[in-house]
């Protein structure tokens, strides 16, 4: 005798009914009004028809059509067709680089976006449990900016449009050691041959060893009276 899922369906019971029917697989979705959509449950299975679902407040399911479509004020403010991952809710420009972004994003759980509420502040409070390090430096570079030729963006990834390359002309760093801070050292290019960044580094490292050398003191020794 075959035996039927029991209803309303939990979403436990959902993997019963994809055993049951083998046509079928099942996503879910929660709904709230500071993440909007997200998903409850993703099916891991890739069948001819795949039913999306939302989960209302009364625990009742609500079939939606077109996820691109529910999607799409909340993950992109273009106003065509974009193509979803069901399991982390980015969106793709076309299938083929939805199906590369799967190939990893299948291997983790379906996650749900969580963002500060807006105007909140993040801040360090328990100060008591901060620790003071020997040596800070503070340092700064200012750079030439120069036109670049870029290659052609791949439609089927994402890339990074570089068009300026930034060339160091200079920098300036404050080193302070504990209770005691030198000047600081400001360099700005004079040769076009200079190169600032690795005279950024010999300076730096000069520096520090000359500040550490002159912290390091012997250890003094004091014999117990009475013991040996």
């Amino acid at each position: 005798m075959r035996k039927h899922a029991e209803f309303p369906m939990s979403l436990q019971a959902i993997d019963k009914f994809e055993r049951l029917d083998t046509e079928i697989s099942v996503n879910v979705f929660g709904f709230d009004n500071i993440s909007k959509a997200y998903p409850l449950r993703i099916s891991k299975l890739k069948r001819q028809k795949e039913i999306d679902l939302m989960l209302l407040e009364n625990k009742h399911y609500c079939l939606f059509k077109n996820l691109s479509r529910l999607m799409s004020l909340q993950t992109s403010k273009h106003h065509g067709e974009i193509v979803i991952c069901r399991r982390c809710l980015n969106h793709f420009p076309n299938e083929k680089a939805l199906e590369k972004h799967e190939e990893n994003c299948q291997n983790h759980d379906a996650i749900k976006n969580v963002l500060p509420e807006k105007g909140s502040i993040l801040e360090f409070k328990n100060h008591k449990h901060s620790m003071r390090v020997p040596i800070v430096v503070y340092a700064d570079f200012e750079s030439f900016t120069k036109p670049i030729d870029s290659s052609q963006p791949d439609p089927y990834r994402s890339f990074t449009k570089a068009y300026q390359k930034h060339e160091p002309s200079g920098f300036c760093f404050h080193m302070k050691c504990l209770d005691k801070s030198s000047e600081p050292i400001l360099l700005t290019k004079t040769r076009e041959e200079e190169n600032v960044a690795d005279i950024f580094v010999d300076m730096l490292e000069k520096e520090i060893d000359r500040v550490w050398s002159s912290e390091v003191k012997e250890m003094i020794f004091r014999r117990c009276p009475g013991k040996v």
